[in-house]
């Protein structure tokens, strides 16, 4: 007879993994060590997850998912291209990858184990770049009406926010800082208006750059 799932175990499974990659890692957590946190056998944990990689994902997509959310709210109530951006990129390149001791720096452990047949799922993956896609359409005008453009810059962004997490796992001040982040304002927003100096002052004390942490500071919880 078929084993019958039960929802509390699996929730049960999720909070023991959520628990073990941010005290161990990815890498370093096993599926062994879930199962006894969860109070489980080991044979019964794959009643409910094929593998480490599909605990790992589900674990991640919740909580990546949130974070995303926030950040898209904190990007809309924001008034102004520059100011938008800002946010986007400080919420982005330098906040998430420290959140929660650097929780994502498990997506890099956790992709780079991928082998041939095991479960990977992209939709998480094109879920952040819709996500993204649609911020920058909000951001900007020119970025609204140039899908092509957007679509690049999404892809910049993507491979950004990766070398973010590495770099935030190897050495935390290497993350970009407000000057850094400045520049990649100008440079995506270069077919847009420029702000008049005290605009661009008022925008970045109010929400940008100046909670971005300068390089040498103490990581942010």
């Amino acid at each position: 007879m078929p084993q019958v799932k039960k929802e509390d175990i699996r929730l049960a499974i999720l909070d023991a993994s959520h628990a073990l990659f941010l005290e161990k890692g990815y890498v370093e957590t096993t599926m062994v060590q879930i199962a006894k946190r969860a109070g489980i056998s080991h044979a019964n944990i794959y009643s409910y997850f094929t593998a480490k990689l599909q605990v790992f994902f589900c674990v991640y997509e919740t909580w990546f998912k949130a974070r995303i959310t926030a950040l898209e709210a904190e990007v809309m109530a924001a008034h102004g291209a520059h100011a938008r951006m800002r946010i986007l990129l400080a919420g982005l390149l330098a906040q998430t990858p420290r959140l929660d001791n650097g929780f994502s720096h498990n997506l890099v452990q956790a992709l780079a184990t991928v082998g041939p047949g095991d479960p990977y799922d992209a939709s998480l993956l094109r879920w952040f770049r819709e996500r993204l896609s649609g911020m920058l359409a909000a951001v900007a005008p020119s970025l609204a009406r140039d899908s092509v453009r957007r679509a690049r810059v999404v892809d910049m962004l993507v491979l950004t926010f990766d070398g973010c997490l590495v770099n935030h796992h190897v050495n935390p001040a290497s993350l970009p800082d407000a000057a850094m982040l400045e520049e990649y304002v100008a440079a995506f927003l270069s077919a847009e208006p420029a702000e008049s100096a005290a605009a661009a002052s008022v925008a970045q004390g109010a929400s940008g750059p100046a909670s971005v942490m300068p390089p040498g500071s103490a990581a942010a919880a």
